[in-house]
């Protein structure tokens, strides 16, 4: 009997890290990908959970200062990138993908905010950067390294007509989930030789809201339509 106790309770704990949330980080330029998941000790210097946190990496000759990604879980499920420098150091363009995932976010969520900022510097001239956001009712971890399960909930893109120059946005998405789902950001970063991105940052905040809180989600809605944004300073997330 003892010896079936112990057998059921090592399969729970198997089961049980096996559904574990795993934040995880990608960054690429070209064939040249950095990734690096939550705690992963060569590479995650935060030292705390579902705070994954890397310092000056270089990636096929982009050098990103600092890169944070963070992810919580509740009533409100909430997942963040951000990163201080991303510089192309390779004296020709290139595009730079970083991706942030987990996996295991509370249900029921029927909405998730996305919202996204970042900065140009020395970079008119380069093509559209873009920032997106995925969700999957599937849980379907993503960022491994380049994949992005689910539905693409949002993307808006831009880019310098000035120097420095930035947009930022921020739009609720409709996103019904009764089980465990995953979400990921990504960002696909069109850099000249010697361009940089500073200030860079994406957001995704799932939840339910009160049946008063639609409301106002309408009316923010419609005050977006009405005034929308600078172009490229001030973009508007859009699909």
């Amino acid at each position: 009997m003892l010896k079936r106790f112990v057998l059921a309770g090592a399969a729970l704990a198997w089961m049980a890290g096996a559904a574990e949330a795993r934040l995880q980080l990608s960054i690429g330029v070209g064939a040249s990908t950095f990734t690096c998941f939550d705690g992963q000790l060569s590479c995650d210097v935060s030292g705390g959970a579902n705070n994954l946190l890397t310092i000056d990496q270089t990636v096929g000759g982009a050098f990103v200062q600092l890169t944070l990604a963070q992810s919580s879980f509740g009533r409100l499920n909430t997942l963040q990138l951000s990163s201080s420098n991303i510089e192309d150091t390779l004296g020709i363009p290139i595009t730079v993908t970083l991706l942030a995932s987990d996996t295991g976010f509370t249900a029921p969520a029927s909405f998730i905010n996305n919202s996204g900022s970042l900065t140009f510097n020395a970079n008119v001239g380069a093509p559209n950067s873009t920032l997106s956001f995925f969700a999957d009712v599937n849980d379907a971890q993503g960022a491994n390294p380049n994949n992005t399960p689910g539905a693409l909930l949002e993307s808006v893109s831009g880019h310098a007509f000035t120097d420095p120059d930035s947009f930022s946005g921020s739009r609720f998405a409709a996103f019904d989930a009764s089980n465990p789902f995953s979400m990921t950001e990504g960002a696909s970063l069109a850099l000249r030789s010697g361009g940089s991105v500073t200030g860079f940052n994406q957001a995704m905040e799932s939840g339910v809201p009160e049946p008063g809180a639609w409301a106002m989600i309408a009316l923010g809605f419609g005050f977006m339509s009405l005034f929308g944004m600078r172009r490229a300073r001030s973009a508007r997330l859009a699909i």
